[in-house]
Parts: C-alpha cells; sequence; structure tokens
C-alpha cells in the first residue's frame, strides 16, 4: 500500500447529512467504510468558527491552549492582523513526528507551511485561504500542483443571499471541477511515496453548504424540493464526487491501509444581527459608564494606547455569533479586578438576553457563554470574555429592550447556511481505536500514537 494511514477531511461538510447519505446508500464509499468500522459525532464548543476547529486539529490542542477563535485577531503588538503570524511558536502534530513520512494536502487554515519529514500544500483548494496563493514545503510544490493540475476555480460562497437558479448551476460546476482536480493532484501524490500518514481536505461541501442550504434545509422559508431536484440536489452531488474521491484514494492507498474520514461541523440556516451591533455596543458602554470624551478620543483622535479602547469592545467573529471582550488594560477600582470584570460580564450578559425583535417580540439571542473562563490553557485569555449565539434563521431589522432603547438597521442579505456544531467521524481499521476522541484536537494525535505504537505492519505496507 501507499500510505499506513489516509485521513481525509470533508470541511463544513455537515455531520448529519453525512450521516444519513452514508447510511442509506447513496454515499457508498463512504457506506462501506462504515458498514466494516466505525461512526461517531465529534463535539466543539458552541459557535466555535472553523479557524478554532482546523487550529484545533492541526495543534492537537483545545481551544484555551491554541487562543484562535478568528483568523483575525488582536496580535501581540496590539494591533488586528492574520492570528496565523502569531502562532510560529506552536508545533502542528505532524512536526512531532519528524520519524514518520507525512503528506498534507491542502487542509484549511494553516499556517506557513515549514520543513518536515514530507510535503505540505496549503491554501490551493480550500475555503477561507490564508495567503494570496498557495504555500507548501517544499516551496517548489505549490507551483508544480497549479502548473499540472490547475488553479483554483471562482469560488462563490461568499455571495450575499441565495443564489438564483443560474448561479448556483455556476456553483455546482465550479465544485465539481475543484472536487475533480483535488482527487487527480491526491491520487498523484499519494501514490508518488510510501507514507505513513497522508492527509487530504475536500472544501468543497464547506462552500456548498453556505451557499446552497436553502435546498437541503426543509424550515427555511424558501425551501423548494422540486427546484433543489431541477438542480441536480447540488448538495447531494457534491458530497457524491468527494465519495467518489475518497472510493479511489482507499484504493490507492492499499488493502491494509486505516482509514479515518471526518467532517468538521454541522450547517443551519444562518442568522445575524452584525448589521446591529455596533450600536448595541455603544450604548451598552453607555450604561457601563463610558463618556462622551472617551468616545471622542478613541474615534477622531485614534490614540493606539489601550486605555482608550472601548470598555466592552467588540471582536470580529461569525454573521450568527458576536464576541466582546472587556477591555484588559482598564484599571479597575480597589484592584478588585476579578469581581469588577464578572459584574461587567453579568450586566453585558444581561442586557443583551433583554433584546428582542420588535417584529415577533421574540429574544434575539439563544444563548452567551464566557469562552475565555470556560477554557483552560495558556492562551484562554486571548479568547473572548463573552460569545453572543444568535437564533437560527434570524435577521431582525430592529431590537429593542427597556434598558437599550430601540437600535434598528438595514438587515444585511444573508448567504443561506452557516455553521453549527456537529462534526463526524467514520474510521476503518482495525488499529484505530477512536473511544478518546471527542472533538477535532484528538484526530492527529490517535493517528500518530497509532503508527508510533502498533507494532509490525503487514506485509504489503508502504514501509
Amino acid at each position: 500500500m501507499t500510505a499506513r494511514i489516509l485521513m481525509v477531511a470533508l470541511d463544513g461538510a455537515d455531520g448529519s447529512l453525512v450521516d444519513r447519505l452514508s447510511q442509506n446508500g447513496l454515499l457508498p464509499n463512504l457506506t462501506s467504510l462504515r458498514a466494516r468500522g466505525r461512526v461517531k459525532y465529534l463535539t466543539a464548543h458552541a459557535g466555535a468558527t472553523d479557524d478554532t476547529l482546523w487550529a484545533s486539529f492541526q495543534y492537537a490542542a483545545g481551544m484555551g491552549e491554541h487562543g484562535r477563535y478568528h483568523y483575525l485577531q488582536r496580535l501581540r503588538s496590539g494591533r488586528f492582523g492574520m492570528i496565523c503570524t502569531d502562532e510560529v511558536d506552536r508545533e502542528t502534530f505532524w512536526e512531532t513526528a519528524p520519524s514518520l513520512r507525512i503528506g498534507v494536502f491542502d487542509i484549511p487554515k494553516c499556517r506557513l507551511p515549514r520543513q518536515l519529514n514530507g510535503i505540505h500544500l496549503a491554501d490551493w483548494l480550500v475555503h477561507g485561504r490564508y495567503f494570496q496563493e498557495p504555500k507548501s514545503y517544499p516551496a517548489a510544490l505549490a507551483g508544480e500542483v497549479v502548473a499540472r493540475f490547475g488553479a483554483a476555480p471562482p469560488s462563490q460562497c461568499d455571495h450575499d443571499g441565495p443564489l438564483d437558479d443560474a448561479e448556483a448551476a455556476d456553483v455546482l460546476a465550479n465544485l465539481r471541477v475543484a472536487v475533480a482536480k483535488k482527487r487527480a493532484a491526491a491520487l498523484h501524490y499519494l501514490g508518488s511515496d510510501a507514507w505513513d500518514l497522508f492527509i487530504v481536505g475536500f472544501k468543497e461541501a464547506h462552500c456548498a453548504g453556505h451557499s446552497l442550504w436553502d435546498l437541503v434545509n426543509e424550515v427555511d422559508p424558501e425551501f423548494d424540493p422540486s427546484r433543489n431536484e431541477r438542480l441536480g440536489t447540488p448538495i447531494e452531488t457534491i458530497l457524491g464526487d468527494i465519495d467518489g474521491a475518497i472510493g479511489d484514494l482507499a484504493a490507492a492507498a492499499g488493502s491494509g491501509t486505516q482509514i479515518i474520514v471526518f467532517s468538521t461541523t454541522a450547517m443551519q440556516p444562518n442568522a445575524s444581527l452584525a448589521h446591529l451591533m455596533p450600536e448595541v455596543v455603544n450604548r451598552a458602554n453607555r450604561i457601563l459608564g463610558e463618556s462622551r470624551w472617551t468616545r471622542f478620543v478613541r474615534h477622531v483622535v485614534k490614540l493606539e494606547d489601550r486605555r482608550w479602547w472601548p470598555l466592552c469592545e467588540m471582536l470580529p467573529y461569525n454573521e450568527n455569533c458576536t464576541a466582546f471582550r472587556i477591555n484588559p488594560a482598564v484599571a479597575f477600582k480597589d484592584g478588585q479586578v476579578d469581581a469588577e470584570r464578572s459584574r461587567i460580564l453579568d450586566l453585558v450578559e444581561t442586557l443583551l438576553m433583554e433584546l428582542r425583535d420588535d417584529q415577533t417580540g421574540q429574544p434575539v439571542v439563544a444563548m452567551i457563554d464566557r469562552a475565555a473562563s470556560q477554557h483552560a490553557g495558556s492562551r484562554a485569555a486571548d479568547l473572548p470574555d463573552l460569545l453572543v449565539h444568535y437564533r437560527a434563521g434570524l435577521c431582525p431589522g430592529s431590537v429593542s429592550s427597556l434598558r437599550l432603547g430601540r437600535i434598528e438597521a438595514i438587515p444585511p442579505i444573508l448567504r443561506p447556511g452557516n455553521h453549527a456544531p456537529g462534526g463526524f467521524l467514520i474510521v476503518s481499521g482495525d488499529r484505530l481505536d477512536v473511544s478518546d476522541v471527542t472533538g477535532m484536537q484528538n484526530l492527529g494525535t490517535m493517528a500518530i500514537n497509532v503508527l508510533h505504537g502498533s507494532g509490525d505492519w503487514p506485509a504489503d505496507s508502504a514501509v
């Protein structure tokens, strides 16, 4: 065989949909793998972004240990920037095993590839590139891949609003081209060496979920099963193409190969209060005691001094969740830092939970959790103090509460789908023990531990 372990990542594929389609035979290769293997749902922190989940995967670490919650965060310099540039001191799980021959082929959200005993391609056919062009180790690999297999086709997964029929057809065609390119390239490099571990990522279910979730989501007001059939059942078609690629890769890897296939999240109807949140934060800060002079200095003079940041700061995050941090540079009275921070967080939570949709009178916030205090680790303090989760499918034009008053803004036109917790795992192979696997942080170390500790491999093994 050409790989002891083959790991296939289905970035952003809805775990429940993969589960259902692989049970009823519509994804025959996954059906075959699960029939002779094991299946498991993965867990993740509610509201965890794909940036968070992929950081957990590559660094084999929990959220509090790696500290990544978005691609754009405050860096150690105090400025906002690409968080991967602040992760040069972190070691990926494939870098912890220099004696193993490892291929990492287009896993998303990776920092700049660096030397390893194998190859690492990043940002060729992925959702949410960190770099303007593909990067690799060795450096020539990226150019070789593009020259041999072609550049990435156009992507519309960040398109605002539902797609019309012609746009949906274009998305489907481009995603099918992307799957075919990834299949051909992955087969080529899988067969080019004797790998201990070969990891390949497919991004197409992620893009399809964002753009076309209204075609399969029965609670979406725009759901039309006849349109889904007329357009060729796009999401099922994309998953079918990926399933075919998985079958080819599994066959090429060899009969004794241990196989791991996983998805990272579930999908749900998109939601947003992002258009309303800036004013919500302004009013909350006034209630917290911020003065007009402070706001003037921050917005007009634009001082870099952290003491002039808002007391409650809104951080970059997803459409369906807002992240807040209490300014760490604020000097609290009498040194009562923990008590004062807790009081402020309690008050902000209460203010947000009081908000109601003006049209329906229903609460607009589903849940609030305190990420920075709920996760242990050396970088837990980098996480948001509050993660505010919106109710699925909600995008009101105005909200109100007794203390914050009425706040209105033109709602954005949202892409149909967004992420929710719900990754899915299929393993096939007698050496893989998933009993201790709970989330993305366990997958890589499971593979490495198997390779290091499972004794002799079959005679037809790659190494």
